[in-house]
């Protein structure tokens, strides 16, 4: 069925059925109803590459994903871009996703891709505190989400989590369960989620009078060998924590694996809690305890909001969505109330 065949069984021209197809403002709605329900009866498909030729859109998105050491897979990532990539295709979008060459940085592949007019917009996640990127897309005139945000963060689109929120809950939490020795494996201080998240570590702590003894933070664990050395360097202290809070799930994975290696019976000699909610956290023995937040779905929202600011590419400052939502936590085995033994051993070290 092509256009000019739908044209003649309704009797209109081709013109006139191409602008009712595309919601041209030209266009009485008594005909365009008509025209749409004609062209589902017959199964008309219009052409993707001519629909985008005649509104002069790239209905696609880009998303570079951060260069990060090592290449190592990131599973929160995956999950944004599982919802994305469904988001966009219910809207019939597609999804470019690039990764960063060696000697390259993530602007330079945007840059590529705006002036081979590959992309309409893109998504940009793991947002730092002080973002090239959110710097380069303010003047590039190309609509873009962050998933995340900025430390000033009131001229563009954004979703994020309440981080910081989230790491108090989780302190008052352990707190609740008895805990006054809370160590804490962060991420890289530059990415604003890892400093949102210490600086709810830190606020709760305080608020609840638990000492921070040396030794009980380590920033910059970014995977989980990392965070199995950190645990190792916390088994070696003194006076140990009873409790460790970690920045993401798979750091908190990392932990659980080095304090069982190490003869630590997780959830009742040592509480750990982790962020994300990610399935392998269930997956694991004991369950992972986590601050969870909704990742597929964010890729989702992220997706309908990209679409919808490049569909409005000329929009002001005051539409853009931005948009808070809050990480619930998600009980499991991994933690408990201190166990007595633990207290009796802090001085002596755990056998």
């Amino acid at each position: 069925m092509s256009i000019a065949r739908l044209a003649k069984h309704l009797g209109l021209s081709e013109g006139t059925v191409s602008r009712a197809l595309n919601n041209y403002p030209d266009i009485a709605e008594k005909t365009v109803a008509r025209v749409r329900k004609a062209a589902d009866e017959l199964g008309y498909r219009p052409s993707t590459t001519a629909r985008r030729l005649a509104r002069g859109v790239v209905e696609t998105i880009g998303f570079v994903l951060p260069a990060r050491d090592g290449h190592q897979i990131d599973p929160f990532l995956a999950e944004i871009l599982d919802g994305l990539a469904t988001e966009l295709a219910l809207s019939d979008w597609d999804l470019l996703v690039s990764a960063v060459p060696d000697g390259h940085d993530e602007v330079e592949v945007m840059d590529r891709l705006i002036r081979s007019a590959k992309v309409g917009g893109f998504v940009v996640a793991r947002t730092k505190r002080h973002d090239p990127r959110i710097d380069f897309l303010r003047t590039s005139h190309i609509p873009f989400v962050a998933q995340g945000r900025t430390e000033n963060c009131d001229d563009y689109a954004w979703l994020d989590i309440d981080n910081e929120k989230a790491f108090v809950d989780a302190v008052n939490y352990l707190v609740g369960l008895g805990h006054r020795k809370i160590a804490y494996l962060g991420g890289d201080p530059a990415l604003n989620y890892a400093w949102q998240r210490r600086a709810g570590y830190l606020a709760a702590t305080k608020a609840k009078g638990c000492d921070i003894l040396p030794g009980y933070m380590h920033d910059g664990i970014t995977n989980e060998l990392a965070a199995r050395e950190a645990v190792l360097e916390i088994l070696k202290l003194p006076d140990h924590p009873t409790a460790i809070l970690c920045v993401t799930d798979a750091v908190a994975i990392g932990a659980i694996h080095a304090l069982a290696h190490a003869g630590i019976d997780v959830g009742s000699e040592m509480s750990v809690i982790g962020f994300d909610g990610l399935p392998m956290g269930e997956a694991i023995h004991p369950g992972l305890t986590t601050m969870s937040q909704a990742s597929y779905q964010i890729g989702r929202e992220v997706g309908r909001i990209v679409v919808a600011q490049a569909n409005k590419a000329h929009s002001p400052a005051s539409e853009f969505s931005q948009i808070l939502w809050e990480a619930s936590l998600t009980v499991r085995g991994s933690a408990n109330p201190p166990a007595l033994k633990l207290a009796a051993n802090a001085k002596g070290g755990i056998s």
